[in-house]
């Protein structure tokens, strides 16, 4: 099969990664000219060390599995003396819906929801963040 040259440029600011594709080329020559071009222009000059360049095999699947995106959602937590809450991971799934995936491992707090469950959320502002607010479970709406 034939292998090709993915040039990628990816940098952290924070906790947001920010990741560019570049070009496909045919050899590893190719795409070390790529990177150098770039290592000029405005932006990669201030990360000049975020390329990568990877072989690639033309005709072969290269992710295997299927995904899911995952988002921080808040979950109220019970039994305190002020509304207070927790953030956990979740999946998201269709129709707006969330699956809680944090488990609470300890137990010390009691919350509203737990992993597992299917979730129905609302946006919020929670100490002045505006974030998504587990309101109800799935089953609440039939």
């Amino acid at each position: 099969m034939a292998t090709v040259f993915v040039v990628q440029h990816s940098y952290e600011e924070g906790e947001h990664e920010e990741t560019k594709f570049i070009g496909v080329y045919a050899s590893v020559a190719a795409a070390e000219e790529a990177v150098t071009r770039m290592r000029e222009l405005p932006g990669f000059k201030n990360h000049r060390e975020g390329f990568t360049i990877n072989a690639c095999e033309v005709g072969q699947d290269h992710w295997t599995e299927g995904f899911s995106s995952l988002a921080t959602i808040f979950v109220p937590l019970l039994d305190q003396t002020v509304v207070s809450w927790i953030p956990v991971e979740a999946e998201l799934l269709p129709g707006s819906l969330y699956r809680i995936i944090t488990r609470n491992e300890d137990g010390k707090e009691r919350w509203r929801y737990n992993a597992g469950q299917v979730v129905r959320c609302e946006a919020r502002v929670i100490d002045g963040e505006r974030c998504l607010v587990a309101v109800g479970t799935a089953v609440d709406d039939l």
